[in-house]
């Protein structure tokens, strides 16, 4: 991690001046040889209770060693008493100090019913148990091997040159950690539970609808947080300022962490959890008469406290928690929740050329050229992602300097009603929000608000043209975005800067999350 060094610049001016912020850097990288041994077996029966009902059972257990790397090359950062972090890492041939990936039982049922006998409803409903097995997570701990330090320097020289034969020059007073760095000990397998119940009606030969109620909790999911915070005070005690209610967290200046040999620590906890439920419709036409189309309906709602563990996978979202010590504080919206989302997919044959409604009686050449069209489209609305107030700089004073994930207070009398302006230049009001007293914990929640929906039209036109059973040519033309409609990303999320002023660049959008309208066509033969 960081093998090559890694810049970080306040703003424009100091990147093209070349004044880093902080500088992240591995000056000695070395290979890790994980391993991993992980097993699994199942049984399952379905018993045919009746000539319309089927129940299926089954029992899968999955287990595994842990995760190693040979010759003691597996270093993890230890929590001690109190959760502070310990100086002397945990170094051997496993990650971790307990390995809990030993009994992992997944039972499962599930349910088939025809109550009528016709072959014309079906009810199915199923339950089951999942793991999602931690054997990718060597990722997370390749700074903390005592071979392979990665370092933070604060404002360094640039350009720098470090010789890693000779260590970090003491002078640029480089701290340790940052970034991902560890995993705790005894790391718990993130399980989810997923139920599903579903009604199917046959309307006809070729047409079916379905109704479904799907949904899920899980929980040991990967979260991240710092581990090398600041002690809060638990007010009203000394010296939390006067108005702060009893119970607030409040961290005094000097900032001194947990371990003042270690800077911000951000490690992976599994103690996220989620929740999503859903209601979904389906109509299906199957092929039939040169027609066929799909369309569905989801109307669902995903609650997490974690939804991602890098920043690439949610831009709406900071991929540490804001609170180590309430992670539950984080509990909002997931960061992919989509409310709504409605689809429709169709192809439908045009009833031209020889046995056909229209032009039936052509032949030869004539019938060629006006058989073989085929119409089809691909409709997609749905509601847009939710994201997060944040203020992008550490009025908390939690230490937590390696993901800022401060959120500021909702301004007197604002709720998160009337947070959207719905204009691309300034999608959300940042007035709705107030910076919070310096040393606590804004209450503005996770998710609270929601970027552009999409709407997607696709359409395309084939043509195939049959010279003989061996030999047929294709023409396609095709055309994204038919409607050229300008789908926004996701606004800037940073509402207030340091003074309490709304931040210039404040709820604007500055990308689009779909291409403008692209056409292209193809020609294909086929043999």
């Amino acid at each position: 991690n960081a093998n090559f060094g890694r810049m970080t610049f306040s703003d424009l001016p100091s990147f093209l001046q070349g004044r880093p912020s902080t500088l992240q850097v591995n000056p000695s990288a070395a290979v890790i040889p994980w391993r991993l041994w992980l097993g699994a077996w199942f049984v399952q029966d379905s018993v045919k209770l009746g000539s319309n009902l089927t129940l299926s059972l089954g029992l899968r257990h999955e287990f595994t060693r842990g995760w190693n790397a040979i010759s003691n090359r597996a270093a993890n950062f230890i929590q001690g008493p109190g959760a502070v972090l310990e100086n002397q890492l945990h170094v051997g041939n496993n990650l971790l100090l307990k390995n809990r990936a030993k009994t992992l039982f997944g039972p499962r049922a599930a349910l088939a019913w025809d109550p009528f006998g016709k072959g014309q409803t079906s009810i199915r409903a199923g339950w089951g148990i999942a793991y999602n097995l931690l054997d990718n997570i060597g990722w997370c701990c390749r700074s903390s091997l005592p071979s392979n330090p990665q370092f933070q320097v604060a404002n360094p020289p640039f350009p720098l040159t470090i010789d890693p034969s000779a260590g970090i020059p003491a002078s640029l007073n480089a701290r340790p950690g940052g970034g991902a760095g560890g995993i705790q000990t005894d790391a718990f397998t993130p399980t989810v539970f997923n139920y599903r119940l579903e009604v199917e009606q046959g309307l006809s030969r070729e047409m079916t609808v379905r109704f479904a109620y799907m949904g899920s909790r899980g929980y040991h999911e990967v979260l991240r947080a710092d581990a090398n915070t600041v002690f809060p005070t638990i007010c009203p005690a000394s010296p939390c300022p006067a108005g702060l209610a009893a119970g607030t967290k409040y961290f005094p200046t000097p900032v001194v962490r947990r371990n003042t040999n270690k800077a911000s620590q951000v490690m992976l906890f599994t103690s996220a959890v989620n929740n999503y439920n859903a209601f979904y419709v389906d109509l299906n036409r199957r092929f039939r008469g040169g027609l066929a189309f799909r369309t569905n309906y989801t109307f669902s709602k995903s609650l997490d406290n974690s939804s991602q563990i890098t920043g690439t996978q949610a831009a709406s979202n900071q991929s540490a928690v804001m609170d180590p010590e309430d992670r539950m504080r984080d509990y909002g919206l997931s960061a992919f929740d989509v409310r709504n989302r409605f689809g429709f997919n169709s192809s439908y044959e045009l009833p031209l050329g020889a046995g056909k409604a229209f032009l039936s009686g052509a032949t030869g050449v004539a019938d060629k050229l006006v058989s073989g069209w085929q119409l089809n489209a691909i409709l997609s609305l749905q509601d847009g992602f939710p994201f997060t107030p944040l203020l992008g700089f550490s009025r908390s004073r939690d230490g937590n300097t390696s993901n800022f994930a401060d959120r500021p207070d909702m301004a007197p009398g604002r709720t998160r009603d009337g947070l959207h302006l719905r204009k691309p230049e300034q999608w959300i009001d940042p007035t709705a929000f107030a910076l919070q007293v310096a040393g606590t914990y804004g209450n503005a929640g996770r998710d609270i608000m929601t970027s552009p929906g999409l709407v997607s039209l696709d359409l395309s036109l084939f043509k195939t043209t049959h010279f003989s059973e061996r030999w047929n040519l294709q023409f396609r033309a095709e055309f994204f975005n038919l409607l050229n409609r300008t789908n926004l990303g996701i606004p800037a999320t940073t509402v207030l800067v340091t003074s309490g002023a709304p931040a210039p660049a404040a709820g604007r959008i500055t990308r689009t999350a779909t291409t403008s309208r692209q056409i292209q066509f193809g020609m294909k033969l086929a043999f």
